[in-house]
């Protein structure tokens, strides 16, 4: 018999402090045309997706990836969908690590090794992030905004990452993806080209292979100084976003963003530690700067509703 229908179980992963329940009040939900529901097999959690064309099913995964790190985002903890390729079972036990099809008539028995959860949120608040997901047209529409979708994959992630300093570094290389220097001033570049100019001309001229080569490099560097610095794009990227959350001080803002950035310098370039704190506000000015991006920043600063 050839199987054309069929249900997709997709295994999530959260960290060992997060997880799921079902909620015993949430009723039958509806997520890219498809009904679906969470299966839970403590302590691991799979998205069901019923009665799906077997030749869409690869493509409803690719979808699911790309909305699950918003859910990520709008929930505060890491949430990870399998990777690899869709897998086709045809019976009721398959390897329960991967994203698999199998027949619709079938109760599917995935094998798993068990792990330990210690807090669980209602499955209803993540098919509600899910369902705001699936309509973010910067995220999954036409047109997306590649960096967004790139930043929200690196949310999803920052939970599994071993350490505070770790985490922190993730967060920032966030803002750097966000962040969109703005060229610089007329009268700053006409002062550059001058300087580029100079450059290639002692380049050319050099004796001493090592002081051509310093000025060849010099001078292509200077490419990038037409541009603002990071620095000053994630100030003005702080700034933006207060003004668009209705903070009485955007330019407060603005400085504590810039004095993360220069801590990631710290972290990296002298082997500081990132406190907790600064983690922490990262993590809240990173969700905050996404959500705004996206367009769907209501709830940002609470706790996120169901629907």
């Amino acid at each position: 018999m050839v199987v054309t229908r069929v249900n997709v179980s997709i295994p999530l992963s959260t960290t060992s402090e997060n997880g799921f329940f079902n909620h015993r009040e949430t009723p039958q939900r509806q997520l890219l045309g498809y009904a679906v529901k969470m299966r839970i097999q403590q302590p691991h959690y799979y998205l069901e997706f019923q009665d799906v064309p077997l030749e869409l099913a690869a493509e409803l995964l690719d979808r699911i990836r790309v909305i699950l790190p918003w859910a990520a985002l709008r929930l505060d903890f890491g949430i990870l969908a399998a990777g690899g390729d869709l897998r086709v079972a045809d019976g009721p036990t398959f390897d329960g690590q991967f994203a698999t099809a199998y027949p619709v008539h079938l109760a599917p028995a995935p094998i798993r090794v068990a792990s330990n959860h210690r807090s669980e949120e209602a499955d209803a608040r993540l098919f509600s992030a899910l369902i705001e997901g699936a309509e973010l047209e910067h995220l999954i529409g036409p047109s997306p905004q590649p960096e967004l979708k790139l930043a929200c994959e690196i949310f999803a992630s920052v939970d599994f990452e071993a350490s505070n300093n770790a985490q922190f570094l993730t967060l920032i290389s966030i803002l750097e993806i966000m962040a969109k220097p703005a060229p610089r001033p007329k009268p700053c570049l006409d002062i550059i080209e001058d300087a580029m100019v100079r450059m290639k001309s002692e380049a050319e001229t050099a004796m001493d292979p090592a002081l051509r080569q310093a000025l060849f490099d010099m001078h292509k560097g200077a490419i990038h100084w037409k541009s603002e610095s990071i620095r000053s794009s994630v100030r003005r990227l702080a700034m933006d976003v207060a003004r668009t959350l209705g903070d009485p001080d955007p330019g407060a803002v603005g400085k504590s963003a810039v004095r993360l950035y220069d801590k990631r310098s710290l972290v990296v370039h002298q082997g500081e530690t990132a406190s907790l704190s600064e983690a922490r506000f990262a993590r809240q000015f990173v969700r905050e700067v996404l959500a705004v991006a996206a367009g769907s920043y209501e709830h940002i600063r609470e706790r996120f509703p169901t629907n």
